[in-house]
């Protein structure tokens, strides 16, 4: 195969295939591939909101102590090689086509999805790299989610668990909580974001129990946030004082959850000392999560788009005291768009309605009528929404928040940052 071979392969499955009811499906690919997973030392970590961010403090750190480590995301944002990473590295376009030939041989591969492939290209890369350590994060859910089958992952971490994919994982926090809290294997030690609230804790706990798993839950009463900017935070957990790039304190749950995560490594002889763990988290900028692109003006990035993320999003607007807030928005017909739009046009001042970077979004004129109440709407095309906003920004000092989904997000990386 070549990469456009490849890339025509991989996207004709669809995302999540048919409804899954066990892990049979993928299991039955794996074990034609001779089950790689089985030979790797995985952190497995699932969550509705922050899992990118866990996963990329705990591979920074992994990475500057000297660990060959693999990172496996979802979704892409730039390009379909960046959710499978080597040392920070995309898997590159001839390994990709050699493991696709190897993934596509197998006779229950048509069966399966584009996440289990993905996730079966993934593991054998590994595999094949001799990665030290792997953080896998999950694609949907926990419990039925392609990337359980792995049997004993040195730790587990769940991350703030909140509403979305409703349809999918139950309507209720008790069954979103419990899929999630499915990852948690027999004697795998589980770490919670402090975030979660002590109805979600008490689930979470309780499937630990259970399994007779050790569970560990960081306080923010160790905790103290010292500064917050649109460009970082920093706080003291403990004794530590840490500098993140990415604002928000939402991020501070994350980079604690991460702290605890390293810790547990430790005692599986994953050794990363206190000062590489600082050095590591103060480089790492997730694409997409409340992303700081520039600054004068300023302007953020977020791909977030369920209730929890929207909040975090207005948290930082809030905390900015910038005036005024610019906003470019859209969204996916999928998602919980009217609440969105009720969160956050409390921060907007200014709000650019864009519909064109999916054609299963939200129609611009819809979002623009639950905005219309409280800021100045207006309805355009997204690349000359962008420039239109910049201008805007310059003479006003104002703010740009680009936000409401991550196929937005992607298709602003792609094609709109050319406009910085």
């Amino acid at each position: 195969m070549n990469i456009k071979e490849a890339m025509q392969y991989i996207q004709g499955f669809s995302k999540s295939g048919k409804p899954v009811k066990d892990l049979s499906r993928i299991k039955s690919l794996l074990d034609e591939l001779g089950n790689p997973q089985d030979s790797l030392n995985i952190v497995h970590i699932a969550g509705t909101n922050g899992k990118g961010s866990v996963l990329a403090f705990c591979s920074a750190a992994s990475i500057e102590a000297g660990f060959k480590t693999g990172q496996f995301t979802s979704p892409y944002i730039r390009h379909y090689r960046d959710r499978i990473r080597i040392n920070g590295e995309d898997i590159p376009e001839d390994r990709l086509c050699a493991l696709c030939e190897r993934v596509s041989a197998c006779k229950v591969s048509a069966a399966c999805s584009q996440f289990e492939i993905s996730f079966a290209i993934a593991l054998l890369y590994f595999q094949e790299e001799k990665c030290e350590l792997v953080f896998l994060e999950t694609g949907l859910g926990g419990l039925l989610d392609a990337t359980n089958v792995v049997k004993s992952p040195l730790v587990c971490a769940i991350t703030s668990i909140s509403f979305d994919h409703t349809a999918i994982l139950g309507e209720t926090i008790y069954e979103i909580a419990s899929q999630k809290a499915g990852i948690i294997k027999a004697g795998c030690p589980v770490v919670l974001s402090a975030d979660n609230s002590s109805y979600v804790s008490g689930i979470v706990e309780g499937v630990a129990e259970k399994k007779h798993s050790e569970f560990y839950m960081p306080s923010m009463r160790d905790c103290i946030i010292l500064d917050e900017t649109l460009t970082g935070t920093t706080f003291q957990y403990y004794s530590m004082k840490y500098t993140l790039n990415m604002p928000g304190k939402h991020q501070v749950y994350n980079a604690i959850t991460a702290i605890e995560v390293i810790r547990i490594l430790a005692m599986h002889g994953f050794l990363i000392p206190a000062n590489i763990v600082q050095s590591a988290f103060a480089s790492v900028k997730v694409s997409a999560r409340i992303q700081m692109l520039q600054k004068e003006p300023p302007v953020l990035l977020d791909g977030g788009h369920n209730q929890s993320g929207i909040m975090a999003l207005a948290d930082v607007i809030r905390n900015s005291k910038c005036k005024p807030v610019i906003g470019i928005f859209g969204m996916m017909k999928s998602k919980d768009y009217i609440s969105a739009c009720r969160i956050l046009k409390q921060e907007l001042d200014i709000v650019f309605c864009v519909d064109d970077f999916s054609s299963d979004a939200v129609p611009a004129e819809e979002l623009a009528s639950y905005f219309s109440s409280s800021c100045e709407t207006i309805c355009m095309p997204f690349s000359e929404s962008y420039k239109l906003a910049l201008e805007k920004a310059k003479q006003m000092n104002g703010l740009i928040v680009i936000s409401g989904s991550l196929y937005l997000a992607s298709e602003f990386l792609n094609d709109g940052e050319d406009a910085l």
